[in-house]
């Protein structure tokens, strides 16, 4: 009885910490969601996610994504009125489930104690935070990611019905109509089944009796119809070059991220001890971990390990060809990292070592400090080295715009940012010399509204010229100043 007593009581403190660590997680992400500047590709997927279902198709096949995430964001927007509230609450709704999941997923491998603990990991990464609140398809990816493998460990386990792989196919698919980004974590799910399959009796079956093969090929046919669409995706062009080659110092930048939420290049001497001491436990966790683990958890080790390894080799091998690095595509992966420490942690503590204790005690002081770190930089842009503040400057603009004003966009990218605020009462003019606007650029293919000469003389009495950086274009009028924002600049012409 005291034993059953006690099983309920881990339960009932597990569950409890699974929860409020999702809560918590949720809370802090919507909370500096809220205080950030709808971006570029936020933008696009409101633009994208305004259309009819049809339409949205087509312009997800003219662009990099597959068009899963943005239908999706069609029906919730519309039910809730494109409040920017409710459009980033649907993906924290997404993280708080990723983590909930993951606290199953690891409930179920190494037990309720050691779950709990990596649970406060999982919930306290600055890169899943981030990511979080980010009106894009990366938390529903991660969701996704978690909830295929729970089920791909529910469907290997003995006397699982058939139900679990057939599962497992349905979410595999609906991942690749989610973010193509993904399949790296199904190649990891592929390389940990068949390291199974060759440990165990199943090596002297016939390779196509495994039954995840089955699920891979069912995950196939589902993704068919979608197969043309996406093969022309990859020699479309539409790819930004934002892409890094997966180096040494890349590899290093990855953990950096999910630790301290900066990349290398940014860490000054204090932040860069931290993060080699952090660094160090979580290596040391790891170490303990597979040394003091069972034959079953260190299989399950291993899952956590190639979760993130193979994504990060594969990209490693595809580097040699194109850089295809950028921190948000690995964000859906980012969750098996922590998941991969926070166990090793749990174990380690079992030891109720002095040791364990001080590196736990260091790697969760470096993830406060990464959280606070994403609040005080919010959604700063390490691409393009900005902090978006489209916001603020579309305020100055159409609070005195009306009808009498226009707004005028330096190119298609500054326009697409504006008219996730801008008013119906104050049309908006963009500068393209492109006879064809594709990609990103799709959804104003056409509009009558592009301007094709940098001399601009429009029949408004006040222009708002929107631009980063310096300006190109030659407006009519004289201007009255300049209001800056970082790196964006409205000029009022009169």
């Amino acid at each position: 009885m005291k034993a059953l007593l006690k099983k309920l009581s881990t339960t009932q403190r597990f569950w409890s910490i699974t929860g409020s660590s999702a809560l918590l997680a949720s809370i802090i992400s919507l909370s500096v969601g809220m205080r950030q500047s709808i971006w570029f590709d936020e933008a696009y997927s409101l633009l994208v996610a305004r259309q009819s279902p049809t339409e949205i198709v087509r312009l997800a096949g003219l662009d990099t994504h597959p068009p899963l995430y943005y239908l999706l964001l069609h029906g919730w927007g519309s039910i809730f009125h494109w409040d920017v509230f409710w459009l980033r609450l649907l993906s924290v709704i997404a993280l708080a489930a990723s983590i909930v999941v993951m606290g199953i997923l690891l409930k179920r491998l190494f037990g309720a104690r050691v779950a709990a603990v990596a649970i406060l990991v999982v919930a306290l990464s600055p890169l899943l935070l981030r990511y979080g609140f980010e009106i894009r398809m990366y938390s529903l990816a991660s969701l996704i990611g978690v909830t295929a493998t729970y089920a791909m460990v529910r469907a290997n386990e003995h006397h699982a019905s058939r139900r679990w792989w057939i599962i497992y196919a349905v979410l595999v698919a609906v991942g690749m109509y989610t973010l193509y980004y993904l399949a790296l974590l199904w190649v990891a799910h592929a390389v940990w089944l068949l390291m199974r399959a060759i440990r165990s009796r199943k090596r002297y079956e016939a390779w196509y009796r495994w039954p995840w093969l089955w699920a891979f090929g069912g995950a196939v046919a589902l993704f068919l119809p979608w197969l043309p669409t996406f093969l022309r995706q990859t020699t479309n062009g539409a790819l930004a070059p934002i892409g890094q080659p997966m180096t040494a110092d890349t590899v290093l930048g990855v953990a950096s991220f999910n630790l301290l939420y900066q990349p290398l290049w940014q860490l000054d001497m204090i932040h860069s001890i931290l993060y080699l001491m952090a660094l160090v436990a979580a290596i040391f966790a790891v170490s303990y971990a597979w040394r003091h683990a069972t034959r079953q958890q260190r299989s399950s080790l291993l899952l956590l390990v190639a979760y993130i390894g193979v994504p990060i080799g594969v990209l490693v091998v595809v580097s040699f060809a194109r850089s295809m690095y950028v921190e948000r595509y690995l964000s859906h992966v980012a969750i098996g990292l922590m998941a991969l420490v926070g166990i090793s942690l749990g174990l380690w503590l079992a030891s109720r070592s002095r040791q364990a204790l001080l590196g736990a005690g260091v790697i969760i002081l470096a993830l406060l400090v990464g959280c606070a770190h994403l609040v005080t930089t919010g959604n700063y842009n390490f691409q393009r080295m900005s902090r978006p503040d489209v916001k603020g400057i579309s305020e100055v603009a159409t609070s005195t715009c009306r009808d009498k004003g226009a707004i005028v966009a330096a190119d298609p990218y500054v326009a697409i940012e504006l008219m996730a605020y801008a008013s119906s009462t104050c049309p908006i003019y963009f500068y393209s010399d492109s006879a064809y606007l594709g990609g990103g650029y799709a959804p104003l293919n056409g509009s009558p509204n592009q301007l094709t000469s940098k001399q601009v003389d429009l029949p408004y009495e006040r222009l708002y010229y929107v631009y980063y950086d310096t300006p190109q274009l030659a407006l009519h009028g004289e201007p009255r100043g300049t209001i800056d924002s970082d790196n964006l600049h409205v000029t009022i012409y009169r």
